[in-house]
């Protein structure tokens, strides 16, 4: 168990560097977009990213989890080698199904999502699903790499990636001035010089294309309800911004927009480096006895750091804010707290789901995936009416709680996991009021050093009681959490 924590630590961190360097980028190229963007501009992107986000669902994510899943079944590099043609293979044919149509029907499609109002929709679909077709391959590509640990490779490639996206699209939009055309101009260019070089990277370990048919429906059996399920969890992200749009307006959408990029983009930064290695280190474990205290310990680790995390977003909302965006898109540092517990919630997730794909009974997913849709919906119609934008977050955090911990209940069922939950929950509770508290007071004071000071403060004391023992600062032989030792 000892190399599989290894292998976690080391492999998440090095996924983790290159996430890192992604979102830092996107979080230091904000004043940049806010300047250049009117927020009913990025209210545009946002809705455009989503779209397509749904779209790339039902295109690559079940059949990229299924292959990796197979992957460690197969008997030798042979048969491996036709596993992974055979999926790139799958992934083409699904594109042109998909693609295709949604191309015909772009003018449609813009109306339906952007508004009538917008003229430019028809090309921006255009250049957006464009891209989507060669980020497609990418995510097969990038899989290919991470199940042979290849992480510094991925890191590299990542990386360059990012680079040549940053450069052209500040160049198309500072110094051609194309607005909303420049972002998306920009990501067509990347993707497609990086499916090039990654299906090199592909091809030179693969060798000859072997195809093998006759493994399409163990993949579809395991990877349709995974599409499923993926597409409920995006509707749970998703459905906000639409109704948000319908029910306000674009405007009101961008704000929002640059509120959850945040929150999300923290949990992301733990959350995908983690996953990425993650669900490879657990099915290495399955089958062995040490399973269990591995997915006992990695919770822990995972939901400490990740708590003080958005702790600390939270408490310097709004000064960061002050300083990425431009005056118009500050008031979304008031949502920014709301959004972190919201993801702290969705992330749990992440360990909750192990039974059903352990067993390969994904279609037990589905379920609670479906329930958070339906209490997201019911809650955001409930509460933009009365509480605008502030409402669409509160009703994040009750989808999310409710979709992690229905989830929780639901795969139970399969095989049961004991999580250290209680101890956790007592923990965030602690974390919440100890916000409030400091909201409260910093209202009585004037100036934001002051403000500053006491969330510096309330940020260490966590830290401390928190990390202290994790890390073993108190000299004990075998590090404990005090708040995480009851189990749940």
């Amino acid at each position: 168990m000892e190399r599989s924590y290894r292998d976690l630590l080391k492999h998440s961190g090095v996924y983790g560097l290159g996430h890192i360097l992604t979102r830092l980028a996107s979080v230091l190229l904000l004043p940049v977009y806010t300047r250049f963007l009117a927020p009913a501009d990025y209210g545009v992107l946002a809705i455009l990213d989503l779209s397509v986000a749904l779209l790339a669902i039902v295109l690559a994510s079940g059949t990229v989890r299924s292959v990796v899943r197979h992957h460690f079944e197969a008997g030798g590099e042979r048969e491996r080698d036709a596993l992974w043609w055979t999926g790139l293979t799958l992934l083409v044919l699904s594109g042109v199904v998909l693609l295709v149509p949604a191309l015909i029907f772009r003018e449609s499609l813009a109306a339906w999502t952007l508004g009538g109002e917008q003229g430019r929709g028809a090309y921006f679909f255009l250049l957006a699903l464009s891209t989507l077709a060669l980020s497609t391959l990418e995510q097969l590509f990038q899989a290919h790499l991470r199940v042979y640990k290849q992480s510094s490779l991925f890191v590299a490639v990542s990386l360059g990636r990012l680079l040549v996206n940053i450069a052209l699209n500040l160049w198309l939009l500072i110094a051609l001035r194309l607005g909303v055309a420049a972002i998306l101009l920009g990501n067509l260019i990347t993707a497609a010089i990086a499916a090039a070089v990654l299906f090199a990277l592909f091809a030179r370990k693969r060798g000859r294309a072997r195809l093998r048919f006759d493994l399409t429906g163990e993949l579809f059996s395991y990877g349709t309800p995974l599409v499923v399920a993926s597409l409920l969890a995006t509707a749970m992200h998703s459905l906000d911004r639409y109704l948000l749009r319908v029910m306000l307006d674009l405007e009101e959408v961008g704000v929002y927009s640059v509120a959850y990029a945040i929150g999300q983009g923290i949990n992301t930064l733990v959350l995908h480096p983690f996953s990425q290695i993650w669900y490879v280190v657990i099915y290495e474990l399955d089958g062995k006895e040490q399973l269990h205290a591995a997915v006992r310990a990695v919770f822990r680790y995972f939901f400490t750091l990740l708590a003080l995390l958005m702790l600390g977003i939270s408490l310097f909302a709004v000064p960061l804010l002050r300083l990425l965006v431009a005056p118009e898109f500050q008031p979304a540092a008031e949502l920014i707290p709301i959004l972190c517990l919201a993801y702290l919630f969705f992330s749990l997730h992440a360990h909750f789901n192990l039974p059903p794909l352990l067993a390969k009974r994904t279609m037990a997913t589905i379920p609670p995936h479906l329930l958070g849709v339906v209490v997201n919906v019911a809650a955001n119609l409930a509460l933009i009416p009365a509480l605008g934008a502030r409402g669409a977050a509160w009703a994040s955090v009750v989808t999310f709680a409710v979709y992690s911990f229905g989830g929780l209940v639901a795969y139970r069922r399969i095989r049961r996991f004991d999580y250290p939950l209680l101890g956790g929950g007592l923990a965030l509770l602690g974390m919440v009021a100890t916000f409030v508290a400091w909201s409260y007071a910093t209202s009585w004071v004037d100036g934001p050093i002051v403000a500053a000071g006491l969330a510096v403060i309330v940020w260490l004391g966590w830290a401390v009681v928190l990390l202290a023992p994790l890390l073993g600062w108190w000299g004990s032989a075998r590090p404990k959490l005090p708040f995480f030792e009851a189990t749940g």
